[in-house]
């Protein structure tokens, strides 16, 4: 809820508590994050204001909380998700940071927590994962976030995104650096830290969407996901890894399936070397699976070379799809 940070009871003039500014956003600890909006005073506003210069990523206004600084001082915000998240499903969680010029210091990672309820905790240090565990009434997920630039970037604003499964619980989100001065990782640093130095970013724009569950349905023929395979390739690309582990994941939740994986090959070169090939490229899918975690016995793979060719007439370049691996899903068997 007020994701974009567009929601507020009046415009930011000083240094004042975010959290009584802006609706359905709290303050987790006792320190005060700020807020910058295009009607805010020169110290307050967007694009520029006190720690620097950068436009909303989206509408009219942002938070600023400090990320790294002396102590272990931080400031984090809250927010309220429209409704608890459903346990076991799927999400997909993304916010924009920029890094305020007036920062010595960047981070290296980022991460958000989720909570089970509207925490408030007493003094300004690091929200700490064995801080949060001395509440017993707290629940809590820590969930890493990836960025898709460095995180020293002051010029235009980065995403960071992440993909994890609710635990049922969660109803509240956590944006800070969770982790004390000792442990936080830092970004291009050299040399000793001086007290007056830190890191503090801008935040815009956090979204929060339920993905589909990933299903498969049994005896159905299933091609892996992947750019086209070399003539004489087998192994596993970004795209395919990121398809294997869906696929291990709905092994995990289902324990009763077991999966036959079947390399295949185009007709180009000898028959003995094109099944040699396609035995190569299902073996490539099982190994995964299996390091990830999948017991040998539910897993069954093998390679056919060109024996089994597409016949579909609408593609083009059918050695290129001939060189595929396909799996399907059916019941477990023990032998």
């Amino acid at each position: 809820m007020n994701p974009g940070f567009e929601k507020f009871k009046s415009c930011p003039s000083n240094i004042i508590n975010s959290g009584t500014l802006l609706e359905d956003v709290s303050l987790p600890t006792s320190s005060s994050g700020d807020y910058f909006n295009a009607c805010g005073s020169s110290d307050f506003s967007v694009p520029a204001n006190f720690k620097g210069s950068q436009k909303a990523e989206e509408g009219s206004g942002y938070v600023g909380l400090y990320f790294y600084a002396l102590n272990n001082y931080r400031e984090y915000v809250q927010l309220n998700t429209s409704k608890t998240l459903r346990e076991k499903h799927p999400y997909k969680i993304s916010l924009n940071l920029s890094l305020a010029e007036a920062s010595s210091l960047a981070l290296k990672n980022m991460s958000i927590v989720l909570v089970n309820k509207k925490v408030k905790f007493p003094n300004g240090s690091a929200l700490t994962s064995s801080r949060m565990d001395l509440k017993e009434d707290i629940m809590f997920h820590e969930v890493k976030l990836k960025p898709n630039k460095s995180l020293a970037n002051t010029d235009d604003w980065i995403t960071l995104t992440a993909e994890f499964d609710a635990k049922g619980f969660e109803n509240h989100i956590i944006i800070g650096n969770f982790k004390n001065n000792v442990d936080t990782e830092l970004l291009n640093h050299d040399g000793s830290i001086l007290s007056s130095d830190f890191s503090y970013y801008y935040v815009d724009n956090l979204m929060l969407e339920e993905l589909p569950r990933i299903n498969y349905e049994k005896d159905k023929i299933y091609v892996l996901e992947r750019n086209p395979y070399e003539p004489k390739g087998y192994e596993l690309d970004a795209e395919a890894i990121a398809s294997v582990k869906k696929i291990f994941k709905y092994l995990k939740e289902n324990a009763e399936v077991q999966m036959k994986i079947t390399g295949h090959s185009d007709n180009v070169g000898k028959p003995e070397y094109n099944k040699f090939v396609s035995s190569l490229r299902a073996r490539a899918v099982a190994l995964y699976l299996k390091n990830l975690g999948i017991d040998d016995n539910r897993i069954v793979w093998e390679g056919v070379g060109d024996t089994r060719p597409l016949r579909n007439g609408k593609i083009k370049e059918s050695h290129l799809s001939n060189r595929r691996v396909e799996f399907v899903m059916t019941d477990f068997q023990d032998e």
